[in-house]
């Protein structure tokens, strides 16, 4: 298999993974050292029952059952996975997703994100 030249040039790429995590099935968070969220694609604001207006700025792990715990294993270690259960923002059931949260960086500066995936529908 050979790649295009072209399809290695970094604002390329750039542009592949954006729309690739614009459109994916899975929610993207990103959240900076003040615990708030910065950053999400259109499927974390659904699986989370709200939109990216009420989402940016509030407090990451705020809304699981672990809430705080899970997030402090993610900050200590710089990565966790695992499961947590979600009250959604809309007031809708509470939903069981899976995560897993990552250090990062964007033009130079730390971050953390974090994917989550429902385990049910």
């Amino acid at each position: 298999m050979t790649t295009s030249p072209s399809l290695a040039r970094p604002e390329i790429m750039a542009e592949l993974i954006s729309e690739a995590l614009g459109s994916a099935s899975v929610g993207f968070l990103v959240w900076d050292e003040h615990r708030r969220y910065i950053a999400a694609n259109a499927a974390a604001c659904e699986i989370l029952g709200t939109t990216l207006e009420q989402l940016l700025g509030q407090e990451v792990g705020g809304h699981t059952i672990e809430g705080q715990k899970a997030v402090d294993e993610a900050l200590a270690s710089g990565f966790a996975s695992g499961t947590s259960t979600v009250q959604r923002f809309d007031g809708r059931k509470a939903v069981e997703v899976f995560y897993a949260t990552f250090k990062t960086k964007t033009a130079g500066m730390p971050f953390m994100a974090t994917v989550i995936a429902p385990l049910s529908a």
